[in-house]
């Protein structure tokens, strides 16, 4: 595989790294010596029950995780009660990956120091991938457990023909809104409607919609407008003509009623103050809302009444991978099976924290059908795009939201600020010397 003059320098600093980690670790296992005269009878299901305690892994493996507290600590209740009940003898170390989440990965991986699996979301793929951070992991898996996941969610872990994860949940964007301040107001289904609400809001010297201003937000209204920022397929479209009029369409629809700082954080923290009455943000953040005592509802994107089109979010797949640095496969593959498969994690990563989960088994339970919060995150799944699992991706984040950044303050025009990050971008994949 061809290594790009930017990764060869990654890892040639690597290697100068001292790094302490921990990798797979194999224990033997070995079934005790039975020395008691039994019969032909008693020695049947004796020898089948130490062949399946043989058979099972055993080890120590590290899964780094980019989740919140609340998110984690279902899991490693979980670990206790669940996995460690079905494998005693594997030690999961599930730990919070250490910031930057990706460059510790492209770090720590080639020096032999890195987790054995994490979870992200798949748009993460080509990029590891072709840094040879990821491995494949078809031979590992059988048709009866792909069947058990929904295809577009499994299929998000594909790259050029090999499978690198399993999905876990699916994540997009919804509109929320505040029920103790919208009141009896009607439920906004165009922009129109929304805007007059907000309105009124602003009249009372209040902003009128939580919206971080980041590429994965924004992307809603891009691809409505027949925009786009990377396609697997057609490329490059940062500077396209339908992402240039959605980025004036997003100024003049939401810039009168979004406070002056729009990043991400400052964003989540103004709704549950109850400062603003409308939120556009994913259903953990939400969920997290719901928690915290906030009488929150949701509902679809408005309909962009201008183009008489339903916003297209993106849709990204929270899935798990197994490293390069992973010796112990067993070991790890079966907390992968049980990361995607087990009911009861996917059940109350959903109805606790709003995780979408892709998982069939799942889907159809009345917790999940009967409960109005995951319908409408599932219905915005259905209307979007999915990010795409190329490399090139990657490289898209960082020039995109600086182009955001100035656009919002009003630094540069939308003309401007996109064309930059479009050469930009472009200057960056013909680095990564992909071909």
């Amino acid at each position: 595989m061809k290594k790009t003059f930017f990764w060869l320098i990654i890892i040639v600093f690597i290697l100068s790294l001292t790094l302490i980690g921990t990798g797979c670790k194999e224990e033997a296992a070995p079934a005790e010596e039975v020395t008691e005269e039994v019969t032909e009878e008693e020695a049947a299901p004796a020898e089948e029950e130490a062949e399946e305690v043989a058979t099972k892994p055993s080890g120590e493996i590290t899964v780094w995780h980019g989740d919140s507290e609340d998110v984690a600590n279902i899991t490693k209740e979980l670990i206790e009660t669940s996995f460690n009940i079905e494998y005693p003898d594997i030690k999961v170390n599930y730990e919070l990956a250490p910031d930057p989440f990706k460059e510790k990965l492209l770090m720590t991986i080639p020096a032999g120091t890195g987790p054995d699996l994490f979870e992200w979301n798949h748009d993460w793929t080509g990029v590891l991938a072709i840094a040879d951070i990821i491995i494949p992991i078809d031979d590992l898996l059988t048709p009866e457990l792909i069947e058990k996941y929904i295809e577009s969610a499994y299929k998000a872990g594909e790259y050029k023909g090999n499978q690198y994860a399993l999905p876990i949940s699916v994540e997009t964007v919804a509109l929320a809104y505040n029920k103790a301040l919208v009141g009896d107001k009607p439920v906004p289904e165009n922009m129109d409607e929304l805007v007059t609400i907000m309105d009124e809001f602003k009249e009372q010297n209040m902003f009128g919609m939580s919206l971080p201003i980041v590429p994965f937000t924004v992307a809603a209204f891009i691809h409505a407008f027949g925009g786009y920022l990377w396609d697997d397929d057609l490329g490059l479209g940062v500077n396209s003509e339908g992402t240039k009029q959605a980025m004036e369409w997003i100024l003049e629809k939401f810039k009168p009623y979004v406070a002056e700082d729009a990043s991400w954080d400052a964003q989540v923290a103004v709704f549950p103050e109850g400062k603003v009455p409308y939120a556009i943000n994913v259903p953990w953040t939400l969920g997290t809302w719901k928690e915290g005592g906030i009488d929150v509802g949701v509902t679809l994107l408005p309909k962009i009444t201008e183009i008489n089109k339903d916003p297209m979010p993106y849709t990204g797949v929270k899935s798990i991978f197994m490293t390069a640095n992973c010796d112990n496969k067993e070991a790890a593959l079966a907390f992968m099976v049980w990361a995607t498969t087990s009911q009861e994690r996917v059940l109350r990563r959903a109805t606790e924290l709003g995780y979408i989960p892709v998982l069939k088994g799942v889907i159809d339970l009345p917790e999940i059908k009967d409960d109005p919060f995951l319908n409408i995150f599932a219905q915005e799944a259905a209307l979007g795009k999915p990010m795409a699992s190329g490399p090139e991706m990657v490289a898209v984040w960082i020039p995109m939201q600086e182009a955001l950044d100035a656009i919002w303050s009003g630094t540069k025009s939308v003309d401007v600020a996109l064309d930059e990050a479009q050469v930009a971008i472009e200057q960056s994949i013909e680095e990564m010397e992909l071909e």
